[in-house]
């Protein structure tokens, strides 16, 4: 009954919502007609708004519909199939099952309308996004009467008193909104002022005296040093800007404003903390006064070449963007619309053609000086510092000429996406350093937080370093594609059509029935890493707890961990693929999608792995055996999934592929035996006490230490040689292979001893 309940209340809600949806797609179709003939900027931007509330609307309506759908199925097939005789079914389960089907044919109805408004709504907002990029190619490569052209201020002055009389009206208006908060409490306004001229004043001595210093004495050494008061100071400088204000909107503006006076103040007021910004950074990356702070590396004199650029392009980009967006308020006329584009791309080319200037009789009299003195001295920029002169003086050439030939609003976007880049990339170079040395000041072997894993998890100090740089590269990332948005918006592309592409990317990319989305992969890592920790835990506990309590010589239970390492290694990979939507059918696609790749190019990799796994299996050779394989002979130390450690005497390590092992003749002299063989070949003249020889080298293995008893060692005659000599053959046996070479030497050195010592002569 309470799915019932549910049922019948999802369709009443339906039901209310589908004249919105109805509503929402007649105005997806007037907005998809209306895209057919040429819309400026504003009306298509008002347009998308549009379709983002009915896209939004039918999204939720999607949302809410869908568990809705669920529940009415789950009913019915509780109630199952219809009977198909008379009389075999109770007549309220019928009328029941009626109910939910007609219930169901509606909500899905509804539900198949929501979506297909949520695909017309994102259809249209991509029709939107490329509308207003033509519309701003078309205005920008559109070209009007040049400003040196006597037309030009002929129409500037026919149209100069009606420009004149609505520039007056808002200066009135602004002036009357002024006085009126002023006569409506003088004090209080004069409380804000004084207030933001006490915030100017203090953040400006505290932010450049005092924030170093509290870095500097809380900061421990490092990089972290330089680029944290650095960021420091620019948002400290930004904040009370935004500060100042809103203080500033306090003290000079009433309560409710005129809707022209309140925007000039919005427009005023965000270029102000915008100039501030850009101010403050430029001041921070050049350090003039403080070159020890400095970040980017720029000679002392680089810098103070540089030193008024910060100010002057804040300057510019405020002069060059205030009066035409008051031209826009106030609707000005074409002629004056086009003097104020004019001016916001002379005022930027200007500021860009005096920095070149600089910059080249910098370069020019370091030149000069380095050939008078015969010596290379300190560049004062990097040789990246070419490529910005390229592009600066061909930017200013394009604005120069635009600002000639009248494509007047081609010079202006091309001025004002200097000086932008400009800013935009300083603040992703300080952005970045600082994010870098944040994290490997803080997650690093050295940092507070890196220092405090190691000591509870007990982590190698690497592994902390790693988890920063890998962190580091993520923040970086993030910022990165902040920055690249930040750069197209200016292109046509708003920064909402930016952004929801950047999280639609988000969202995932369908390859076939597989999404791949961001939170898909971080979400498999995750697993394949807990899974790998687990694995290794396992791993360690039964190699150091469980196997060396059972009666497994030290090679089987190599192994044995080794097998359920590479075992942990593919459930890992395993769940990790599963976690990003990779079930087992599709692994054994991909697997068999694979295999003809392994045919051809992976045929030794594959062989060996194989070989490696039949090893540990088999065990012809072991960890620990001695063994003999070609040219090497020695132990083995591992066993790895493409080959074999072999330790020689000489302890250099050999790797042989475990296909060696398995194909060809491996002498193994520890495979059923552990004990080495010491032999002594021994030549001597005929003539010689065969018996009193024999006892000699009898005497010497049984009082060598490391000669076993058992076997007992003995001593044969080989036979006669052709020389005339006879052949002793002494043998005795060690506890391991290992130690054969060593107490053969020393019962040379004493077999030699004690035939000097009876003046038995072996020539």
């Amino acid at each position: 009954m309470l799915a019932l309940l549910l049922a019948l209340t999802s369709a009443h809600s339906a039901l209310a919502q589908a004249p919105s949806l109805d509503k929402g797609r007649q105005q997806l179709e007037r907005i998809g007609a209306l895209l057919d003939t040429p819309q400026d900027d504003a009306a298509l931007q008002d347009a998308r708004n549009t379709v983002l509330k009915i896209q939004t609307q039918a999204e939720q309506a999607s949302a809410e519909r869908a568990p809705q759908l669920q529940a009415l199925d789950a009913r019915l097939a509780e109630l199952g199939e219809a009977a198909s005789g008379q009389g075999q079914e109770a007549a309220d389960i019928t009328r029941e099952r009626r109910s939910l089907q007609q219930q169901r044919s509606e909500l899905d109805a509804e539900l198949r309308q929501a979506k297909l408004a949520s695909v017309e709504s994102a259809q249209l907002l991509d029709r939107i996004a490329a509308a207003r990029q033509q519309t701003f190619h078309d205005q920008l490569f559109e070209r009007t009467t040049p400003p040196w052209s006597l037309r030009f201020w002929r129409g500037l002055a026919e149209n100069g008193d009606r420009d004149e009389q609505r520039v007056d009206s808002l200066w009135h208006d602004t002036l009357d909104a002024v006085a009126a908060r002023w006569r409506s409490g003088p004090v209080r306004s004069a409380a804000y002022l004084g207030l933001a001229l006490l915030v100017a004043v203090v953040v400006g001595w505290f932010g450049a005296r005092k924030v170093p210093k509290l870095v500097g004495r809380h900061i421990p050494p490092g990089r972290l040093r330089r680029s944290a008061p650095a960021v420091a100071r620019v948002l400290l400088s930004t904040l009370a800007a935004w500060w100042i204000v809103v203080l500033l909107d306090l003290a000079l503006l009433p309560s409710s404003p005129p809707a022209a006076v309140a925007q000039l103040a919005a427009l005023a007021g965000g270029l102000l903390v915008f100039a501030v910004f850009v101010t403050a950074l430029g001041t921070v990356l050049l350090a003039v006064r403080s070159p020890s702070w400095r970040l980017p590396a720029i000679s002392d004199e680089g810098a103070r070449a540089l030193s008024w650029l910060p100010l002057a392009a804040a300057l510019a980009m405020v002069v060059a963007t205030l009066p035409q967006r008051i031209g826009a308020l106030v609707n000005v006329s074409l002629p004056l619309a086009m003097a104020l584009t004019a001016l916001a791309a002379l005022v930027p080319a200007l500021v860009v053609l005096w920095t070149l200037l600089r910059i080249h009789r910098l370069l020019r009299a370091t030149g000069a000086a380095q050939d008078a003195a015969g010596t290379d001295t300190q560049p004062h920029f990097k040789p990246w510092i070419n490529i910005v002169l390229g592009i600066g003086w061909t930017g200013v050439a394009v604005c120069l000429l635009g600002l000639l030939t009248g494509y007047v609003a081609l010079a202006g976007f091309v001025a004002m996406q200097m000086l932008w880049t400009l800013v935009v990339l300083a603040t992703l170079y300080l952005g970045m350093r600082f994010v870098d040395d944040l994290a490997c000041a803080v997650f690093g072997a050295q940092g507070l937080a890196g220092r405090r894993i190691e000591h509870r998890f007990g982590l190698n100090p690497r592994h902390a370093d790693r988890v920063a740089v890998v962190l580091s590269a993520v923040l970086r990332l993030v910022l990165a594609l902040l920055g690249l948005i930040a750069l197209a918006m200016p292109y046509g592309a708003g920064g909402e059509d930016l952004i929801a592409r950047a999280l639609g990317l988000a969202r995932g990319i369908s390859i076939g029935q597989l999404v791949l989305s961001p939170a898909g992969v971080v979400r498999a890592v995750a697993v394949f890493l807990l899974a790998l920790g687990m694995f290794h835990l396992a791993k360690r506990w039964l190699d150091r707890r469980y196997l060396p309590t059972t009666a497994l010589d030290p090679g089987m239970r190599a192994s044995v961990v080794a097998l359920f390492g590479y075992a942990g290694v593919v459930a890992a990979v395993a769940m990790a693929l599963a976690a990003i939507g990779v079930g087992l059918e599709r692994i054994a696609w991909i697997a068999s999608a694979l295999s003809v790749g392994i045919g051809f190019g992976l045929q030794a990799i594959v062989q060996n792995f194989v070989s490696g796994l039949i090893l540990l299996a088999e065990r012809p050779v072991k960890v620990g055996d001695w063994v003999s394989v070609g040219d090497a002979e020695g132990d083995i130390r591992r066993i790895n999934v493409r080959a074999t450690e072999i330790q020689t005497g000489d302890r250099t390590t050999v790797l042989v592929p475990n296909s060696e092992l398995i194909t060809k003749a491996v002498r193994n002299r520890t495979y059923s035996n552990a004990e080495g063989l010491v032999k002594i070949v021994l030549p001597m003249p005929l003539a010689t006490d065969a018996d009193l020889v024999r006892e000699l080298l009898l005497q010497a293995f049984r009082e060598h230490p490391g000669i076993l008893e058992a076997p007992a060692p003995s001593v044969l005659i080989d036979g006669i040689s052709d020389k005339g000599q006879v052949v002793f053959n002494a043998s005795g046996f060690v506890a391991t292979p290992r130690q054969a070479a060593g107490v053969r030497s020393a019962l040379l050195f004493e077999i030699l001893r004690r035939l000097r010592q009876f003046d038995i002569r072996m020539v």
